[in-house]
């Protein structure tokens, strides 16, 4: 007998178009926002994804390949590259159009919790407000509202595309070759897009076995022929990620976690993941992170208590209601990739992290909200039109929230200062404050911020580093040599301190110290934009042009400026190649519009090439910013008197 709950499909469809609307709704005004934080390295400043003609790199290298060995990483998720490519070719350097490729994954994402979700418990009502549910949490923001955020609702869609053509393996039989091949298809597209896809496998295994409903009347190898696929993909996966990134597992990021410590900060993060799932206010994008080192740790001891309710729920929903049991084990196997903290980054906890594993809570919310107004119906409408009214003051709040916590991300310094709201002990957003605070010449507040860093963190590099910045500008070498040299023993791979100290050689007069540390920090990060043009000025000055010409390609190629282009300039004038010349001074005016120096090399080429009339433009142009510049009076003079000479008067009087 067909127990499948079901909606009237035109009651259906206008439902479900309500609710993609309302998600996109939701995150509408993120697409107003800028590049933040990593969206900088990531697609501004990455040469990877600027054009197709990399495609064998990204395809051949870990996705942040570009940064060198100062960002070395075993994340391999060439097609997040893609998107960023692809998304450079039709939108440029606008942001809005990456915004809106997120918004749209996240709505797709919601359509396949509907269809994944009718499909698994045969309810579309209960598929319905799970959708609903995933749609209105406020945790997704980061991953949605953040353009770097991309990877997880990118592999989200072909995780759920790939289960969901799993679960058909069960009735489709006529189309069974072509449903087999767009989830191993699915299952290859997730793993590109991030590592937790790897998961996957583990997740359809437990399943068939465990969980799907004629488990007890299929044979070994009816259950193999469902799943076999996606273990050789995933074998596939690995060696192809081997060659590419030279490793399996990641290194370990955090050294000083010892195996117990690891554990206990796994109990701690389980904690918090919970906490953050059920209550998800404050969100906050960089949480401040400390090993726990105790049981006795009120942390460890609070995620201990999450692990051992979970496990009674698991059992009771195994005896009552086995696939919420499964909900229990989807949540748990896709968020136990980030609870290592040995392997994470500087930000180990994060709201992206549960963007997945929040399907399967949504699940359960579903679950309990239908139980909920069954309960309610038999004893009074009060009960249900009560449930009714909760939820939606509930949904009310969350899409506030959501609306509210978009525009954080709408620039670095919007994001750092809502951070700080909620987390003023965050060293690493007091260092980045810090760093905008000297860029906007507030010396002092900068200094507090970076001092105040260090009182909650007194290793942190990246405070370090900038101290060692700020006495190099006050001429304060001996403290500004004794900060970045402390930086470099605790981050050996760290490249601005190498770029900083550089820069104290040259104030010094060590030309070839200065040297020796602008090309670490150009090896540590090939993207360092203050080494290039530090170590490109010095082989201009030296008389070396095509070592110069070499450092301000590799910047116009990653961060093109205004230093950029004019380097090149001069090098292509003092190579008395005026078609090169012409066009870098060009480029470089489009940063710079209102440059003498700019303007009057344009003119000697104009000139030279007997380009009279842009030749005097160039010359006034010049004169407007430089009314004294001697070359540029001479120059137009000159020009003038010709004018002068070829006119009709001029020859009429001779």
């Amino acid at each position: 007998m067909d127990t499948r709950v079901t909606i009237p499909l035109q009651k259906r469809q206008l439902l479900l178009g309500g609710l993609l609307l309302l998600s996109f709704v939701l995150y509408a005004n993120a697409a107003l926002n800028g590049f933040v934080y990593d969206d900088h390295t990531q697609i501004e400043h990455n040469p990877n994804v600027h054009s197709f003609a990399n495609l064998g790199k990204i395809f051949g290298s870990s996705i942040a390949s570009q940064q060198g060995k100062q960002a070395w990483s075993s994340a391999y998720r060439p097609l997040i590259n893609v998107s960023f490519l692809l998304c450079y070719k039709l939108f440029g350097l606008s942001p809005y159009g990456f915004h809106l490729i997120n918004i749209f994954l996240n709505c797709a994402v919601v359509m396949l919790i509907f269809v994944v979700t009718s499909e698994l418990f045969s309810n579309e009502w209960l598929a319905l407000i799970a959708a609903a549910a995933f749609a209105l949490h406020p945790v997704h923001t980061e991953p949605v509202a953040w353009i770097d955020g991309v990877s997880d609702p990118a592999f989200s869609v072909f995780y759920l595309l790939a289960f969901w053509l799993y679960l058909r393996q069960g009735w489709d039989r006529t189309h069974l070759i072509w449903v087999r091949a767009g989830m191993i298809a699915s299952f290859a597209l997730a793993l590109f897009s991030k590592e937790t896809a790897m998961t996957f496998p583990v997740l359809v295994t437990v399943y068939e076995h465990f969980f799907r409903s004629e488990r007890l009347t299929t044979s070994w190898t009816q259950k193999l022929s469902r799943y076999g696929g996606i273990w050789v993909t995933h074998a596939i996966y690995l060696a192809v990620r081997a060659n590419a990134v030279g490793v399996l597992a990641p290194p370990p990021m955090h050294p000083d976690i010892n195996s117990r410590e690891a554990l206990f900060s796994a109990l701690a993060l389980i904690g918090q993941y919970a906490q953050t799932l059920i209550w998800p206010v404050p969100l906050v994008a960089f949480c401040p992170f400390q090993k726990s080192v105790s049981l006795a740790d009120p942390h460890v001891l609070f995620g201990t208590a999450v692990v051992a309710a979970v496990s009674v729920l698991f059992v009771l929903f195994w005896k009552h209601a086995r696939l919420y049991a499964f909900a229990l084990f989807w949540m748990g196997l896709t968020i136990a990739p980030a609870l290592n903290a040995r392997w994470m980054a500087a930000n180990v906890f994060a709201d992206r992290y549960l963007y997945l594993p929040s399907v399967a809570f949504s699940w359960l919310l579903a679950g309990g909200i239908l139980w909920c107004c069954h309960r309610a119906v038999p004893r009074a409408n009060i009960l249900k039109w009560g449930l009714v009214a909760g939820c939606t003051l509930i949904a009310v709040a969350a899409s506030a929230e959501i609306v509210t916590r978009n525009r954080d991300w709408r620039s670095d310094q919007a994001l750092i200062v809502a951070s700080l709201k909620s987390r003023p002990d965050s060293p690493n957003m007091l260092s980045d404050l810090g760093k905008m605070e000297w860029a906007a010449g507030n010396r002092d507040e900068a200094e507090r911020n970076w001092q105040l860093a260090l009182g909650y963190k007194p290793d942190t590099v990246e405070v370090l580093a900038n101290l060692g910045m700020a006495r190099l500008e006050q001429q304060r070498y001996d403290e500004s040599i004794a900060y970045l040299q402390r930086a470099m023993e605790l981050k050996p791979r760290f490249s601005a301190p190498h770029s900083y100290l550089a820069r104290v050689y040259l104030a010094q007069g060590k030309n070839a110290d200065a040297v020796t540390e602008f090309q670490r920090a150009i090896d540590l990060y090939p993207i360092n934009a203050d080494a290039r043009k530090g170590l490109g000025q010095i082989y201009l000055n030296a008389g070396r042009l095509p070592e110069a010409e070499e450092q301000f390609l590799a910047l116009v190629e990653a961060t093109p400026d205004f230093e950029a282009w004019r380097g090149l300039g001069e090098i292509y004038d003092r190579e008395n190649a005026p078609d090169k010349a012409e066009n870098a001074w060009r480029q470089a005016l489009t940063f710079e519009p209102f440059d003498p120096r700019a303007h009057l090399s344009l003119a000697r080429i104009y000139l030279a090439k007997g380009q009279r009339a842009e030749a005097q433009k160039e010359f006034a142009a010049c004169l407007l910013m430089e009314p004294t510049n001697a070359e540029a009076i001479a120059g137009r003079h000159t020009l003038n008197e010709s004018a002068d000479l070829h006119s009709p008067g001029a020859n009429a009087s001779r």
